[in-house]
């Protein structure tokens, strides 16, 4: 099984754990360190998901919250099609997203959170502002860490999807049929969409 942009290696640990053998690919060579020091029964590769192709096919992949950090037309066709190459046919996709439409709803007006904590190193502050850039599905999150007198900041935007672009999408990259249950079946996170696809 494969856990497309398996980032730190989560789920990878949580798969391999209940017995499935699980290769993580994500193109941050810092979370696929961290994913190895997990010492979970998965292997782990760096590789872009565009181009990475596996030394043979898988019978099932995993793409949890990757799509939305891929911004252009381009590159999400890219990634799409990736998916698809790394399947044997019959193979199965299981790919959850953000959606655009309940994004509007919870951050219409924008929305700010806020945490503090203390530590054993002192008050940890973490803020993050979340708006909303309506031409373009996107959501642009702006966020402050604080430790001390130490603070960073990051800024980084979230391409989110609808069930249409994302069916079409899957279809667009050959995938045979495509599933994405209705509202009541999704998770209990009502800003995603869970789509299974297919080879």
């Amino acid at each position: 099984m494969l856990d497309a942009g398996c980032g730190s290696g989560r789920y990878a640990a949580e798969l391999a754990a209940a017995g499935f053998r699980v290769t993580g690919v994500d193109r941050s060579t810092q979370l696929i360190a961290v994913a190895e020091a997990r010492g979970a029964r998965a292997r782990f590769e760096v590789g872009d998901l565009r181009a990475w192709r596996p030394g043979k096919p898988f019978d099932a992949a995993l793409c949890r919250g990757v799509l939305n950090d891929v911004i252009t037309e381009e590159d999400r066709a890219g990634v799409v099609a990736g998916l698809r190459r790394t399947l044997r046919p019959g193979g199965v996709l299981v790919v959850d997203v953000r959606d655009w439409e309940a994004s509007v709803a919870r951050y219409r007006d924008g929305r700010v959170f806020e945490r503090v904590v203390a530590t054993p190193r002192g008050r940890l502050e973490f803020v993050s502002e979340t708006s909303l850039q309506r031409s373009a599905h996107t959501l642009l999150i702006h966020e402050r860490i604080r430790l001390g007198s130490k603070e960073e900041e990051f800024d980084f935007a979230m391409r989110c999807w609808t069930a249409a672009e994302l069916e079409a999408a899957l279809r667009a990259a050959a995938f045979a049929a495509v599933e994405i249950p209705a509202a009541d079946l999704q998770p209990a996170r009502a800003d995603r969409i869970v789509a299974i696809a297919l080879c």
